[in-house]
């Protein structure tokens, strides 16, 4: 390989890879409805985060400590403690861009055999990283600033400040993530071969995270209900979070940066961080990508597993059902997308129960839990139910090997619809039985919880299944993993958030209009969603079955992607 750093081939490399992204927005390869609902729901998140990061930096900076207001020492560790957690996101964004874009990108290989230099191909890779971090921090940085500013006077150098920041976070996150991306890729792989331990670890993680998200939908329930949340914030907890925004070091000298304070010591401060993390960049990195050349040269370790004997035969179906849960378990991407998120949904149910019907009851006085709990079961259901979107096209040519064996096609496209029901059944019946244990509904409410969202999940099943038959794309990965999701998987999503608001969203609406008007009807509830789940089960069964005999065994699809 050569020693120097090609800059003309530096930017073939980056123009090849703005190519490939620009050929995904072509007709065929693009995913335009999951394009435009990232698009919407990236809106609405970010002018959610202004509103409500607005409001409480309006708390924040009123607060008093020994009856003094200090705004300029409030205002500091607020942007010190933004900027941390800002910049943690970034980290761990990093890791995974590296380890992505180092370890798992086909065209490495490639260029393992051809005449790019290590250093050259180092610098591209690490350009584009760069630039993805470089607009994420954009994206964060931009509104927390455009909100504090509303809330303070400040002078013009605090805008100039902040946009500066956008261009050094991603410094000092690429410095910080090329130290973890090997040590996390190594974790990776060996969690990888330990499928129980990695499907423990990821869950659990994926739990920790929830819980940090309820505690954040609780601040935001205090922030809208009025003052309870500005009373944790007493003495002693001020002192200690003024003590570890002084020690949020790079953060807190960004901050001093930003705000005009110590620009001697914060400027050197965070040119220090910055040339250490360039440096770090420059010689972990290049170690990270020798190693990714090599393993990607050497080829995908191979899982080998010792023949043993099947203490006894089991029959076509139950067959082919352990073959999609054997899939699945053994696959790190399909385990947490399928498996881990349908666990932990309901504590998703729980926290978005915990805060909405105490908010609906203060704010409204009307108690609908039980429609609002319908609401939430449909919603999460539906977005945690997507992996029957690639019932097909996850087996890849292994399709073709099934469809060959003397199997009916009802065995074959059955088991895959009994896979996805086992575990929506468990994911149900977790949601009703918490929601019952902690005192949301009663049983007779939870059970017929557990009826409309296991028949609702039936009909979202046989539905994404026979969509997806229709639009098979099989990968053309070694292991036939699919990298990308499809249009498939982002319509199942539309449908069934479309289905959760015109059913569950509507029923609260209702409800809250019949109760403001003294009128009761409980059992239009019962009615509404019985009939609806019922309705929608038979009519996408039908979907799924009519002349599908007939197309299965004239299948020759699966466009590769």
């Amino acid at each position: 390989m050569k020693d120097k750093v090609d800059f003309r081939l530096v930017r073939a490399l980056l123009k090849k890879g703005n190519t490939e992204r620009a050929n995904a927005f072509k007709k065929g390869n693009f995913d335009a409805i999951g394009f435009i609902v990232r698009l919407v729901l990236a809106g609405i998140l970010l002018a959610a985060f202004i509103v409500f990061y607005g409001k409480f930096a309006d708390m924040y900076l009123g607060i008093r400590t020994d009856g003094v207001s200090n705004r300029p020492e409030r205002l500091f560790e607020l942007l010190s403690v933004s900027y941390a957690v800002v910049l943690l996101l970034m980290v761990m964004g990093g890791v995974t861009q590296l380890i992505s874009s180092l370890f798992a990108a086909d065209d490495v290989k490639l260029y393992a055999a051809m005449p790019v230099g290590a250093k050259t191909l180092f610098l591209s890779r690490l350009v584009a990283v760069y630039i993805r971090q470089l607009t994420y921090a954009a994206v964060t940085v931009l509104p927390v600033s455009l909100a504090v500013a509303l809330r303070a006077t400040l002078p013009v150098t605090f805008f100039f400040g902040s946009a500066l920041m956008c261009f050094l976070l991603p410094l000092i996150s690429i410095g910080i993530a090329s130290v973890l991306a090997l040590p996390f890729y190594a974790l990776w792989q060996f969690l990888r071969t330990h499928f129980v331990l990695n499907f423990v670890f990821v869950t659990a993680l994926t739990g920790g995270l929830l819980y940090l998200y309820s505690v954040l939908l609780g601040g935001v329930k205090e922030l809208l209900l009025g003052d309870g949340l500005k009373y944790f914030f007493n003495e002693n907890v001020m002192r200690i979070l003024h003590d570890v925004a002084r020690g949020l070091y790079p953060c807190s000298w960004l901050a001093d940066f930003v705000l005009g304070r110590e620009y001697l010591i914060s400027g050197f401060g965070v040119l220090g961080v910055i040339l250490a993390c360039l440096l770090i960049s420059l010689v972990i990195i290049r170690r990270i990508l020798s190693h990714a050349l090599q393993s990607r040269v050497a080829g995908t370790p191979r899982f080998v597993f010792s023949i043993k004997k099947p203490r006894r035969r089991l029959p076509p179906f139950f067959a082919l059902v352990k073959k999609e849960f054997l899939q699945i378990f053994r696959t790190p991407s399909y385990m947490f997308s399928y498996f881990s998120v349908a666990i932990v949904m309901p504590l998703m149910v729980y926290f978005c129960m915990d805060v909405g019907s105490s908010l609906v009851v203060r704010l409204i006085g009307i108690d609908c839990t039980f429609e609002l709990s319908v609401f939430l079961t449909l919603l999460f259901g539906a977005l945690t139910n997507v992996f029957c979107a690639t019932n097909i096209s996850r087996d890849g040519a292994m399709f073709y090997s099934v469809k060959a064996m003397p199997v009916d096609w009802r065995t074959v496209i059955f088991s895959k619809v009994a896979l996805c029901m086992c575990v929506t059944v468990v994911s149900q019946i977790l949601t009703a039985v918490i929601l019952l244990c902690f005192g949301f509904i009663g049983f007779g409410n939870a059970c017929f919880l557990f009826f409309a969202g296991t028949v609702c999940s039936f009909a979202q099943i046989c539905l994404a299944t026979r969509r997806d038959f229709n639009h098979a794309r099989f990968s053309t990965e070694e292991d036939g993993e699919i990298k990308e999701s499809g249009n498939t998987v982002s319509a199942v999503i539309m449908i069934g958030m479309a289905v959760a608001f015109g059913v569950g969203g509507v029923l609260v609406a209702v409800r809250m209009m019949l109760a403001l008007r003294g009128l009761e009807y409980a059992y239009l509830s019962y009615l509404v969603v019985g009939a609806f789940s019922l309705a929608a089960a038979a009519v996408c069964c039908v979907y799924l079955i009519r002349g599908l005999g007939k197309k299965y065994y004239e299948f020759s699809g699966g466009g590769l992607f």
